[in-house]
This record gives C-alpha cells, structure tokens and sequence, in this order.
C-alpha cells in the first residue's frame, strides 16, 4: 500500500499537471503559429511535433484515469 500524500504534495501534484497543459499548449500555439505565417515551415516539419504533443497528452490523460480510479477505490471504500 502506497502512503497517503498530504494536501500540500497533492496541490503540488495538480499544479505540476496544470503547468505540463500549459506547456503543451504553448508548443501546439506555436506549431500552429509556424504553419500559419513561415512558408518555409511546412506540414512535414510539423507532424512530428503534433504526434508528440498528442503522445503526451495521451499519456498524461492515462494518469489522470488512473488518480480517478485511485480517488474512487478511496471514496467507495470509505463508504462502506
């Protein structure tokens, strides 16, 4: 059994998620950007960029299914 994480190491955990959206958004703002105004840019120098942006979003969403399932084996338990 994994110890409990006190309220300050779970607001540090969600503004740690918060920042990595953040930072996501800021790289997708600036493909989109480059593909719109550099004609130099084009769609083969942005894909590889777009699939990584999208593996980690994948990626980060699985963890937040998996704090759900965690959050609610807690909850239902605690209600029994």
């Amino acid at each position: 059994m994994t110890p409990e994480k006190s309220p300050k190491d779970l607001l540090i955990d969600q503004l740690s998620r918060k920042l990595y959206f953040a930072e996501m958004e800021e790289k997708l703002l600036h493909v989109t950007y480059n593909l719109a105004s550099d004609k130099l840019y084009t769609v083969d120098d942005a894909l590889p960029e777009l699939i990584r942006i999208i593996r980690l979003l994948d990626y980060e969403q699985e963890g937040i299914m998996d704090d759900i399932s965690h959050l609610e084996g807690i909850v239902f338990e605690y209600y029994k």
